[in-house]
């Protein structure tokens, strides 16, 4: 059992708290018993650690695991799992421009594989991926999709010769029941204040809305799940 705070594997596992080092390592934690069964049964699980026996895992001490976890509440397992380095190209894509609160974007990653887009692109200034906010409240949805990443523009401009490319905005919008979606399709959601990006707003691309009684706007996560929705039920008729 680990017991030392200063154990090298408790070390290597704290530097695994920094978005750098997670990349670096091509690692990231995953805490609790359900997480690290979709790990798992996902092929990326690398190790786990336990304070009982009854999971699989090396044991440690509570108080090893209270300084491993990102919670306040400590879970009886923490998995270690490596980062994918698949870049699937899906038919349906979800283009995140800028989104920062790790809890919007875990919904919005639930959202999305819950209606058929597979493929997500992360423009910069989107939070990590491996955030564990993020990755608690995506529900697992983080281990069965693929995330792209790279120069937005150049990935729009790239995109656009498969698939149709909608953004989101009121001006010039149109509502999602007046628009007739095509198989292959990229849906663009822009930041929590200020939208999706002059440039890519400057590009004129068709712009998706949606009605609302008495209200100006919606919470991101909302508002794309809504959005995914009604693409996924339109393209399923």
């Amino acid at each position: 059992m680990i017991t030392s705070l200063t154990n090298e594997k408790v070390k290597n596992l704290l530097k695994l708290h920094n978005a750098k080092n997670r990349q670096k390592e091509g690692l990231f934690l995953v805490e609790g018993p359900h997480l690290v069964k979709e790990a798992k049964m996902a092929n990326v699980l690398v190790e786990a650690y336990t304070i009982k026996e009854q999971y699989e895992g090396i044991l440690v001490s509570d108080a090893v695991m209270k300084k491993i976890c990102q919670t306040d509440t400590v879970v009886p397992q923490i998995g270690v799992c490596k980062i994918k380095s698949d870049r699937n190209i899906s038919d349906r894509i979800l283009f995140l421009d800028g989104i920062q609160d790790p809890g919007n974007l875990g919904t919005i990653l639930r959202s999305a594989k819950a209606f058929g887009f597979d493929s997500i692109f992360l423009s910069k200034g989107t939070v990590d991926v491996y955030n564990d906010k993020v990755i608690r409240s995506s529900q697992g949805a983080i281990f069965k999709l693929s995330f792209l990443y790279g120069d937005k523009l150049e990935f729009i401009k790239e995109i656009s010769k498969t698939h149709h490319v909608y953004s989101t905005n009121v001006v010039n919008g149109k509502t999602p029941k007046n628009v007739v979606f095509s198989e292959k399709l990229v849906l663009i959601l822009g930041n929590e204040g200020y939208g999706v990006s002059d440039e890519i707003n400057n590009l004129m691309l068709d712009n998706l809305y949606i009605p609302m009684t008495e209200m100006e706007s919606l919470n991101v996560g909302v508002a794309g799940s809504i959005l995914m929705y009604e693409i996924d039920s339109f393209l399923k008729k």
